[in-house]
């Protein structure tokens, strides 16, 4: 649950006393939910290298990384999208091609919905929007509003790097709506930051000398103020390094400062002005 309302403090929490008492008694399965959750929670936050290597390639031959049998395949998702935005595509192949055996099983009710999407992830312009809206379709059968508010995330951020912001804005907010119903706050403000890269302005907008910057400098100076570097936030925004070295040479350029360490000052000072004006 933490995992999903976006709390690293209270996953971390949580997960370590599970692997405590999971490595003394042998619990497999606890040990491999508690991977899960700390790979989703590293998904929520952007962190995609933390989260594929913490489940590893679930289509690989059985070995202890791979985890439970009985869990493991509801962990694909998160593994097939931290992977395929990461450049391991071959391993999200495989794992996409285990997990389409495990959904045509009929189990579980989300699994449609999700190889869908984990398709879509892989697939080129063509096939992947085709992807998506099948995905939204199957969604619509089942009860599940977080699973179909990370499709409709990870479908407005297509649309917008496809330079369709109309359509994005629409995807985005629904996702948006999604997450804040179910109070999955880090996959919300992961919706708002995709949303203000569309040039839609709403609640949490950037206040003091934040205003200055254009959203996807704001995104890149956000990203770092966490302490991402610039390949990180490459892998998290979609966007080449090359991208962030040019934006982020603008963006200490027009908030005056001169350093990483002073940008996060800065933004850390701006962020908690914008909530307690």
């Amino acid at each position: 649950m933490a995992s999903v309302e976006g709390s690293p403090e209270a996953v971390a929490e949580h997960a370590a006393a599970a692997e405590r008492v999971a490595a003394a008694h042998g619990l497999a399965q606890a040990a491999t939910l508690s991977q899960w959750a700390r790979a989703r929670a590293d998904l929520a936050r952007g962190r995609l290298p933390e989260a594929a290597a913490r489940l590893g390639p679930p289509g690989r031959q059985p070995s202890p990384r791979r985890g439970h049998f009985a869990v493991r395949m509801l962990a694909v998702p998160c593994f097939v999208e931290a992977a395929a935005r990461t450049g391991q595509t071959e391993a999200a192949r495989s794992a996409v091609g285990e997990f389409a055996r495990w959904a045509a099983q009929g189990a579980d009710p989300q699994a449609p919905a999700q190889l869908a999407r984990c398709r879509a992830l892989l697939s080129g312009p063509e096939e992947c929007e085709a992807l998506f809206a099948a995905a939204l379709a199957r969604h619509d059968e089942v009860a599940g509003d977080f699973e179909r508010g990370r499709t409709q995330l990870l479908y407005g951020g297509w649309l917008r790097r496809r330079r369709r912001p109309g359509e994005a804005r629409g995807r985005l907010r629904d996702a948006l709506v999604s997450f804040e119903r179910g109070g999955a706050l880090g996959w919300a403000t992961q919706a708002r930051a995709e949303l203000r890269a569309t040039g839609d302005a709403g609640p949490g907008e950037p206040a003091g000398q934040l205003t200055l910057l254009t959203p996807q400098q704001l995104r890149i100076a956000r990203c770092v103020a966490e302490g991402a570097t610039n390949r990180e936030v490459a892998l998290r925004l979609s966007v080449s390094t090359r991208t962030v070295d040019h934006h982020l040479r603008n963006v200490f350029a027009a908030l005056g400062v001169r350093s990483r360490v002073e940008l996060s000052r800065l933004v850390d000072r701006a962020e908690k002005t914008a909530a307690h004006p």
